[in-house]
């Protein structure tokens, strides 16, 4: 279905759910493929190292992101890295645990994963309204989160479950659904440039992207730890502190998380209704450290526990639909370097993810309980959303954080952002 560049798009609510292969496919790296390693006999800190350098792998998609605005469409690289990672996801599933190429594929598999999501919001925010962006951030977010928790509820059973190789085959299978979607989601008018532009001329509109005031600042939000919530990773291993049993852990940080998650995304979208994409950002990141804090007073119970955990998933979502407003309302509409614009933004939201996962285990160090690294969290992400607070307000009053509508070359009054 192709729209015209006058036309509203409908059905933007099922476009973001397209973004459900990647959260699916995610699942493969962060939960399956650990689950299958620990059955095998291989340590806690191998497995972690392991996920961690899988994460790491994945912040080289700002490097590689501008390739997908060149050579093909932006809906020819999404079905295209939709069907890599389809196979990637059953091969990686399909390979024996000690094999020394799990390391290898894992790290190509997150790399691979995250360029689909990119991919994605570029289409998706060079080719609708500015006035669908808080909708498709809302939405993106919820496909990622609903894709993710599938994939982490029933990707091991399949596989184990099932003769191999069909329940590898099936996973893989199964991060090709969401991408019935992709008719529904129009094709830009290419407006001054072709999508098959150069790579010389995408290598100069590269420059004056990094050089926008517009994507530096958004950058800097991003890059400060104030609403990463990176406790809701180390839940999973929390739970003795808790007193919590196995069983309480897989539910709560399995569907209980995915439930929750979704259910905040929606309230986020009702909330950018009433309050800025910015203002959202800094106000989930204060009342997210502040119910930290207030958890580290309460007596660690199995329903502590729960409640800890539901309180930081449904923060953050409600980050990450906010995070996303910011990005697609950054694009500018039928911009020519939108995916590169969204990966050097998808880039800066992983930064916090990194050094406060080291933070909160330093924290939890210092103090020798879990009251550590929940002091660690909230203090720093408090600290950010202060420093941050007074900039972001002047930067709104002056239109400093959103495209501008018209259909501007980049770097012309774009540039004035």
């Amino acid at each position: 279905m192709i729209e015209t560049a006058g036309a509203s798009p409908r059905f933007v609510w099922a476009m973001g759910l397209a973004n459900a292969s990647y959260g699916f496919a995610y699942a493969v790296v962060l939960v399956t493929m650990p689950q299958v390693l620990a059955a095998h006999g291989m340590g806690e800190p191998t497995i972690a190292g392991l996920t961690a350098l899988a994460g790491l792998a994945s912040l080289a998609t700002f490097l590689i992101a501008p390739v997908l605005d060149t050579m093909i469409s932006r809906r020819a690289w999404s079905v295209v890295l939709g069907l890599t990672a389809a196979v990637l996801s059953a091969v990686t599933l399909g390979m024996p645990a000690l094999s020394p190429l799990v390391a290898p594929l894992l790290m190509v598999d997150a790399l691979v994963f995250v360029l689909l999501n990119t991919a994605f919001g570029g289409w998706l925010g060079a080719a609708l309204p500015k006035a669908a962006d808080d909708t498709i951030g809302t939405w993106f977010a919820i496909g990622n989160a609903v894709g993710f928790g599938l994939g982490a509820m029933s990707q091991f059973t399949l596989i184990t479950a099932l003769p191999a190789p069909f329940g590898q085959l099936l996973v893989g299978a199964l991060v090709l659904v969401p991408l019935g979607v992709v008719p529904l989601i129009p094709v830009p008018d290419a407006g001054r440039k072709a999508v098959r532009e150069s790579f010389g001329d995408l290598t100069r509109d590269l420059a004056v992207l990094i050089r926008l005031p517009l994507v530096l600042r958004i950058g800097v939000m991003f890059a400060m730890p104030c609403a990463a919530f990176t406790l809701t990773n180390a839940f999973g291993g929390l739970g003795p502190d808790f007193h919590v049993s196995a069983g309480m852990i897989d539910a709560a940080n399995g569907f209980g998380a995915t439930g929750v998650g979704l259910c905040a995304a929606l309230v986020g979208r009702w909330v950018l209704r009433r309050l800025p994409g910015p203002l959202l950002y800094l106000a989930i990141g204060t009342a997210g450290a502040c119910f930290t804090a207030l958890v580290i007073g309460l007596p660690h119970t199995p329903l502590i526990y729960l409640l800890a955990v539901a309180g930081e998933n449904a923060a953050q979502s409600i980050a990450q639909v906010s995070q996303n407003a910011i990005i697609f309302a950054s694009i500018r509409r039928g911009s020519p370097i939108a995916a590169s614009q969204f990966g050097l933004l998808s880039a800066a939201i992983l930064l916090p993810y990194s050094y406060m996962q080291a933070l909160d285990g330093y924290g939890y160090h210092l103090a020798g309980s879990v009251a550590g690294s929940f002091w660690m969290d909230a203090g720093v992400s408090l600290a950010g959303c202060a420093i941050l607070f007074v900039p972001v307000l002047r930067w709104m009053r002056g239109g400093k954080l959103t495209a501008p509508d018209e259909d501007a070359p980049v770097g012309e009054p774009a540039a004035a952002c």
